[in-house]
């Protein structure tokens, strides 16, 4: 048996009674089995005051508020163990490329360092790929009008927000073995 915080979303022990990260007393809190699905308990709670619920009621018998008949459970994501590290290594590098020239250095975007980091191999090698047809596009110059800075500009700076979002999913994913709880 799991027992969620519904304050803040971490899981409190079994052998505790209270959350470490907020201190919410656990007998207010979501409980889930072990295949993390929802309990339905016979003493269901009111979200807003605590108060004890009759399986069969619409409305809080102490504060008056509607129940609803789905409950749904929220969870607030942790971050994976070191996952900031992932996280700057696609944002800096990304970024500084989207820069204008400064002190006459001319910066290049690098995509995918933080798929590197993370061991996504195909994609960190999709976005190296990227990386080098936009060195070389900047490179040679071509181009040199507004109208293709522009377009070289906007795409660069969609190709660094994709995988700086999808650099994010994979910072707050947890992995296959942890989702199964080994």
């Amino acid at each position: 048996m799991r027992y969620i915080c519904p304050e803040c979303g971490d899981e409190i022990p079994e052998d505790r009674f209270f959350c470490y990260s907020c201190g919410r007393k656990r007998d207010n809190t979501i409980t889930l089995d072990d295949k993390g699905n929802f309990i339905h308990s016979e003493k269901n709670k009111c979200a807003s005051c605590g108060a004890e619920m009759q399986p069969g009621d619409l409305f809080c018998r102490n504060c008056s508020v509607p129940l609803s008949r789905t409950q749904t459970v929220a969870f607030r994501p942790k971050m994976v163990k070191h996952g900031w590290i992932g996280l700057l290594l696609a944002v800096i590098p990304g970024a500084l490329g989207l820069m204008p020239d400064l002190f006459g250095i001319t910066f290049y975007s690098i995509f995918g360092l933080g798929h590197l980091y993370f061991k996504k191999w195909k994609r960190a090698g999709l976005y190296f790929l990227t990386t080098a047809m936009f060195a070389y596009i900047k490179y040679t110059g071509f181009g040199d009008s507004f109208l293709t800075t522009l377009i070289f500009v906007i795409t660069t700076g969609f190709i660094f927000f994709l995988q700086a979002m999808e650099v994010f999913v994979l910072a707050y994913m947890p992995s296959k073995t942890e989702r199964e709880g080994r």
